[in-house]
């Protein structure tokens, strides 16, 4: 049998290059067609253009600005004679307003805003629109008293309006020529370009006979390059092994050699499987991995690349990486191998570097979170001290040095809490919420928190809807607000004089929204987008100089989105302005959450008189739940703790137990599970919740305690007796109305107001007289105790010896007066207090400085108490209530 050479070429790739050529000759012939025909396509277009020209469109614009402009005027006119009539003349500044916005910013008036006259006439009556706002979205009596003024500027501004439409109109007819113009340009331009396709046509011509005459010189070159290709073949330094339909070796390289052992002789025509591939692993190959190294009737071309374990010569077993390829002359395989020892060595050497590199970052995040949190504890002691000198007498030199100090210590703790946000999210600790939400009443609060800010710095900031509003949405409220606040901030530190405007929009696909945070500012340029995002990047520019920043912020942003499956991105153009936009999957809520008023409850029908036990350790909240009760004919047995009232629940049968929850010695859901696990008299009967604050997982916990129903402190009337007829069946089930939960970080006291009046004189009028100034000086008295005590307090103290930890005495301190607060009507007060709660209750930091803020806003709250308290009294005797 005579052995063919090595690796013979065929002239298959002679003939492929061959045909590619002629290919490309008929490719360039239909590409100067198409040529042809897009230059029509082009003098077609340029042609429909002038006949469809929007010269009507543009012409009535401006004619209609005209009749807008004297529509306003005679509003005006008639607004003067009859002051009833302001609402009509704002609706045409508004409609006169947009108009002219229109001719500022509209497509179709780009050419005309770039002549003279045009330009000179719309300033000057934008000038008059942009002063006359103020005036338009003032109050009635200040545009009332501007009226004539308005009217003589108005008169003078007319012959403006006319001279503007004028000036735009020969705009336009100058366009129009133009337009003209450059279409007598383009039919030249086609001729030059039907001009180069001829003459490109006859190159190609040229071509292709060219290609004909080189066909033979490339056959001699593709010998040639086989006999280099063999030459590369034989030198290469990865094992090539040719094997054809019955699985048998036909050539082997050198290569093959080094790495296998054998001689080209000793491997040629023996089985590559049985060769290659230990013996008991051979079946195994030979009917899976491997099959089509033996499989003849496999006729698909063919190329997979794997790693395996091979074997040479010595039985030594050793990693391989084969790439196999189907050859095109005959059913041949082409095998190449490479030992690839070393390398898989490296991947395990590498594993290890990374692995321990992973560990030093674990402890890198580890040191963070514990360092972050040491000098917490610091910082908020020195901020609370500063807060508390501004109640000191100082001069101004120290007012400013003071205020100096105040406004870096924030800085170095707000620097603090983004490197705490960031090691919670190394340590995988930050996980999304999903609630109903309010989108408006969101971004309602996000304005109203970054207003200073904006105004500081000269800015208009403000937010709206684009297309069809979509409010009531289920998400993580206070990781939206987060990203959103950080947006916005950005925003108004990075622009001056100018405006941020914040759009919500639904997505196109309809599962979720894209909130647009948009700036006139300085912008970012194209190489600084991505940069951003990352952690610790600043940009440098004048406004970021100023601003300052830890780079935290749109790093901690970026996670924030992606944790919630969304995404965020900014689009931007130096000196033009930036665009953040931020898509979140949001499922959409049919509805507004159910929230009944409990004020609006109906009252039940007369029950009969119940046997009740309220278990709750505060003597005022005792007090005033016993008279609402006890003026319904209802008895009332008392306990001040939870473990008092599972004895009394076990010794005596009550129709309902009403349960605090957060009490000393033990708690409310602790109580209520051991009087269900009891055989007492008690152990079945109905149990309600009273709370003044509780998060809906802590709701869910109550009710897997036993408790059937929770109310809300402070406690009203209408909802306790509703609630009671229900659990006892006197009456049908009513929406349960929740508990408030306050979102955290928006500042003392919320947007809630200082005094809830109806709500105290509810209370005042449910009081015997005989109580009530007693009743209020324990109240006062108790407050000026507390809330010092709380103020005071260290978030970040360490655990004494013995007793509970420092962080739930705190908190459990919050809680109590919170409850009394509202019980009193003093919901700011009572607001600010839920959102200290509900920090700690979710493990976020407590900020030192609010805590030191609660005794201003006791002293205000008490003030108002105390004003509210002698207009009652006014015509009885003085009850002996402290005013200070």
């Amino acid at each position: 049998m005579t052995d063919s050479p090595p690796f013979d070429l065929d002239t298959q790739p002679m003939r492929r290059r061959t045909r590619a050529r002629a290919g490309f000759a008929v490719a360039a012939l239909v590409c100067c067609v198409a040529l042809v025909i897009g230059m029509a396509f082009l003098l077609l277009k340029e042609i429909d253009q002038l006949n469809e020209a929007d010269s009507d469109n543009l012409q009535w614009g401006l004619s209609q600005a005209d009749v807008e402009f004297l529509r306003f005027h005679l509003a005006l006119e008639q607004a003067r004679a009859d002051h009833a009539l302001l609402d009509d003349m704002r609706q045409r500044f508004d409609i006169f307003y947009s108009r002219m916005a229109t001719l500022s910013r509209g497509d179709v008036y780009v050419g005309m805003r770039t002549a003279p006259g045009f330009e000179q006439t719309q300033s000057l009556i934008m000038d008059f629109l942009n002063e006359t706002v103020p005036l338009i979205d003032g109050p009635d009596p200040d545009l009332i008293k501007a009226l004539p003024h308005l009217a003589e500027e108005a008169d003078k501004v007319g012959e403006t309006v006319r001279a503007m439409s004028l000036s735009g109109l020969i705009a336009f007819a100058e366009i129009s020529d133009d337009k003209r113009e450059g279409l007598v340009h383009t039919l030249f331009g086609g001729a030059a370009v039907l001009a180069m396709v001829f003459a490109g046509l006859v190159l190609l011509s040229y071509a292709l006979y060219h290609l004909f005459q080189l066909a033979e010189q490339r056959a001699r070159d593709l010998r040639e390059a086989g006999e280099r290709t063999r030459t590369i073949v034989a030198t290469s330094p990865d094992a090539i092994v040719v094997i054809d339909d019955a699985g048998t070796i036909r050539e082997f390289n050198p290569a093959a050699q080094a790495i296998f052992g054998y001689s080209r002789n000793e491997a040629r025509y023996r089985n590559a499987i049985s060769l290659m591939f230990p013996r008991e692993d051979a079946a195994k190959l030979r009917a899976g991995k491997l099959h089509f190294f033996e499989d003849a009737s496999y006729s698909e071309d063919y190329e997979q690349r794997f790693e395996i374990t091979a074997i040479d010569r010595n039985w030594r077993r050793f990693p391989a990486e084969f790439s196999v390829a189907r050859a095109e002359a005959g059913p041949l395989l082409i095998v190449y191998v490479r030992d690839i020892s070393r390398r898989k060595s490296s991947e395990n050497a590498l594993k290890d570097a990374r692995d321990k590199a992973l560990a030093g970052e674990r402890a890198k995040a580890e040191f963070l979170a514990v360092m972050s949190h040491e000098m917490r504890t610091p910082l908020n002691g020195m901020l609370g001290s500063m807060q508390l000198m501004h109640d000191q007498q100082l001069n101004d030199k120290q007012n400013a040095l003071l205020e100096r100090m105040e406004y870096s210590g924030n800085q170095l703790l707000n620097l603090v809490n983004d490197v705490l946000e960031l090691s919670k999210f190394e340590a995988g600790k930050v996980t999304a919420e999903h609630r109903p939400l309010s989108v408006a009443e969101l971004l309602e609060g996000v304005v109203e928190t970054t207003s200073p800010l904006a105004a500081a710095n000269g800015n208009v900031l403000r937010w709206s809807w684009l297309g069809s509003p979509q409010d009531h949405v289920i998400g993580d409220q206070r990781r939206i607000r987060q990203i959103l606040l950080n947006l916005v901030g950005n925003a108004v530190k990075f622009t001056r004089d100018g405006h941020v405007d914040i759009e919500v929009e639904k997505l196109g696909d309809g599962k979720g929204l894209e909130f647009r945070v948009i700036d006139s500012g300085i912008g970012i340029s194209a190489e600084d987008q991505e940069r951003i995002f990352q952690d610790f990047e600043t940009l440098d520019s004048s406004y970021a100089r100023q601003a300052g920043g830890t780079g935290l912020g749109l790093g901690i942003s970026r996670r924030l989105t992606q944790m919630m499956g969304g995404e965020i991105g900014v689009e931007s153009e130096p000196g033009e302005g930036s665009l953040f936009w931020l898509r979140l999957p949001l499922v959409f809520a049919a509805g507004a959450v159910n929230r009944p008023d409990a004020a609006a409850l109906p009252l039940p029908v007369k029950m009969r008189p119940l046997n009740l036990l309220l278990v709750e350790d505060n003597e005022i909240n005792r007090f005033v739940a016993r008279e609402m009760l006890e003026k319904e004919g209802h008895t009332v047995s008392e306990a001040v703790n939870g473990a008092a009232g599972v004895e009394l629940a076990e010794a005596e049968d009550f129709d309902v137990i009403l349960m605090d929850i957060s009490m000393p010695v033990m708690d409310g859901p602790e109580a209520t599970r051991r009087i269900r696990a009891s055989s007492g008299a008690s152990a079945r009967r109905p149990i309600i919740a009273v709370t003044a604050h509780a998060l809906p997982e802590e709701i869910a916990r109550f009710r897997e305690a036993g408790m059937d129903r929770a109310i809300s402190k402070p406690i009203d009337r209408k909802a306790l007796l509703a609630a009671l007829a229900e659990v006892t069946g006197q009456a049908a089930p009513t929406p349960e109305a929740p508990v408030l939960v306050p979102e955290p970080g928006t500042g003392p006291a919320g947007r809630a107001q200082l005094l809830d009046e109806e709500r105290l004189g509810i209370l005042w009028s449910g009081l015997p007289p005989v109580e009530r100034g007693k009743l209020m000086q324990r109240f006062l008295a108790e407050m000026d105790s507390v809330i010092p005590s709380i103020a005071q307090s260290d978030p970040d103290a360490e655990d004494g010896p013995a007793g509970p930890p420092a962080h739930d005495l705190l908190i459990a301190r919050v809680h109590q007066c919170a409850g009394n607060c509202g019980t009193f009507g003093l919901m700011g007060l009572r607001e600010a207090l839920a959102q200290i709660e509900t920090a700690g209750k979710r493990g976020d930091p407590i900020n030192r400085v609010e805590l030191v803020a609660l005794i201003t806003l006791w002293q205000r709250s008490r003030q108002a108490l105390t004003t509210w308290l002698a207009a009652q009294q006014a015509d009885t005797e003085d009850t002996g209530i402290p005013t200070s």
